[in-house]
């Protein structure tokens, strides 16, 4: 078979196509006789299943693929082997030099929200948390002191006595044999290996003093296998993941992995499904997200009305899956600027998010300086909000204020279904199939020409569109109780148990 670094797709395929070669080269990949003996050694030496270390193989080459080019990351070329082995080695001895010999007490959790990165990223759970006597947050920054938060702070303070306890020359001599393997396959393992070592690294240090029933994250994309089968060696019940994304063929959902799955609606879990997402259970509850910061705020005057909001965000290389996609998500801008060059006092806004590289994309901007088109970035703040404790006005605040409501992907179109707000899917050619195929489903929410979307467009402005012929809970399910909902979902799951 194709060497990583030699292995690529043809972008003029449809994304299902694509999807389909790619993941199929991975499965053949991971199944290489060198590769499955470099498995099995880490196998032996932790105690840990093979079956464990698949799929975060394949998330892993899944997270380095730049769909872009149809192409792996050049890390796995031959030739950065010597850089990724010296890099790792010098990992390995941080690790190592910054081991705490401090055992530390068992504490227990009914939940551990794992993967936050942001001192921002907490508030989501803020509320979610108080339905729990004891709750525990793994964060790689600093958060704010009211939080029982445990500081992964880059591999330091570890104690490695679960993870490395007589093994630590043994693991120094099989990097090594990586390194051998790697030069004698021409194709770089090193970093693929040491992936899978950092993972045992961190989590058997933090499960094995901080346990908790459940263990949830919202980043799909960080998912593991692995780290499940370690939670659970330590007294874990399940891991969860909740919805946040509508899951895209070779992109953010594609092998994500957990016992229970919180989806928006009745029919949003089908598309995991397709990017070969595994899961023991699923529970449509609506949107942890919306529940997290729509409800129970203050009403905002100060947020301008507009007769279209677009909910936008940049495209960048790991969603770019076909070579049409940006020229089709360009286009669909342009429609936006046709529909306000016709109908020039119509108030049309396309509203992006604070950083997201929108205003720096020269095709976007460029679009925008030759139209009437309004275009908002920033979140308008009120007096007083600290912390962004999400008393600021969100996208959400704007799309319920302006008439018609228009996307290319964005999970808020679902979610404003569950509010009976009706949103268009943008889908120039009908060719964004990779987040939303033409079937029945999807074609029931999206418009793939231009007539169709301003007949559309006006249908709805004039209110003469009825939501009556779509089931909106197989989009999303109503949100207000959605925390609620998964708490009693978890609660019955632990009686059932024991």
């Amino acid at each position: 078979m194709k060497k990583l670094s030699n292995f690529s797709l043809d972008r003029r395929l449809s994304p299902e196509i694509q999807s389909e070669l790619l993941t199929s080269y991975i499965e053949k990949f991971i199944q290489k006789s060198s590769l499955r003996s470099l498995i099995n050694k880490l196998s032996e030496e932790f105690l840990i299943p093979e079956e464990n270390f698949e799929q975060d193989i394949k998330l892993f080459l899944l997270n380095n693929f730049k769909n872009s080019e149809g192409k792996f990351f050049s890390k796995f070329n031959l030739i950065y082997t010597f850089k990724s082995f010296f890099k790792n080695i010098a990992v390995y001895f941080w690790i190592l030099i910054n081991e705490s010999s401090k055992n530390k007490e068992k504490l227990f959790f009914d939940i551990i929200v794992d993967d936050i990165s942001h001192k921002n990223e907490i508030y989501r759970f803020k509320n979610f948390l108080k339905f729990f006597n004891k709750s525990l947050i793994i964060s790689r920054v600093e958060l704010d002191k009211k939080f029982n938060y445990y500081l992964f702070d880059r591999y330091k303070g570890l104690n490695l006595q679960n993870s490395l306890k007589n093994k630590k020359i043994k693991v120094l001599f099989y990097l090594i044999k990586v390194f051998f393997i790697s030069l004698k396959d021409r194709t770089n393992y090193c970093d693929i290996i040491f992936h899978l070592i950092r993972t045992i690294i961190k989590y058997e240090s933090i499960f094995s003093s901080m346990i908790g029933d459940y263990l949830i994250q919202e980043r799909h994309f960080t998912s593991s296998k692995l780290k499940c089968f370690i939670f659970k060696k330590y007294g874990g019940l399940k891991t969860t993941l909740f919805q946040r994304n509508i899951a895209q063929l070779n992109g953010p959902g594609m092998y994500s992995y957990s016992d229970l799955f919180f989806s928006l609606g009745n029919k949003t879990h089908l598309q995991y499904l397709k990017c070969k997402s595994n899961f023991e259970k699923i529970y449509p509850v609506g949107s942890f997200f919306m529940n997290s910061v729509k409800f129970d705020k203050k009403s905002n005057s100060q947020i301008p009305n507009f007769d279209l909001l677009h909910i936008a965000s940049n495209m960048n290389y790991f969603q770019d899956g076909h070579v049409k996609f940006i020229d089709d998500w360009l286009e669909q801008f342009n429609w936006l600027k046709i529909l306000n060059d016709k109908n020039p006092n119509l108030k049309i806004c396309i509203k992006g998010r604070k950083g997201d590289g929108l205003k720096s994309n020269k095709k976007f901007t460029n679009l925008l300086k030759n139209s009437k088109l309004h275009f908002i970035d920033e979140h308008h703040e009120e007096k007083g909000t600290k912390d962004f404790d999400y008393n600021s006005s969100h996208s959400y605040d704007y799309a319920l204020n302006a008439r018609v409501v228009c996307t290319w992907q964005s999970t808020m179109g679902f979610e404003l279904l569950s509010l009976k707000k009706p949103c268009i899917f943008l889908d120039p050619g009908g060719r964004n199939t990779g987040h939303l195929p033409n079937d029945d489903y999807h074609n029931k929410i999206k418009v793939t020409d231009y007539n169709a979307f301003e007949n559309l467009f006006f249908q709805i402005l004039n209110k003469k569109f009825k939501l009556d012929y779509l089931n909106t809970d197989d989009y999303c399910l109503e949100s207000k109780n959605t925390h609620e909902k998964i708490f009693n979902i978890l609660i019955n799951d632990k009686k059932n148990s024991k």
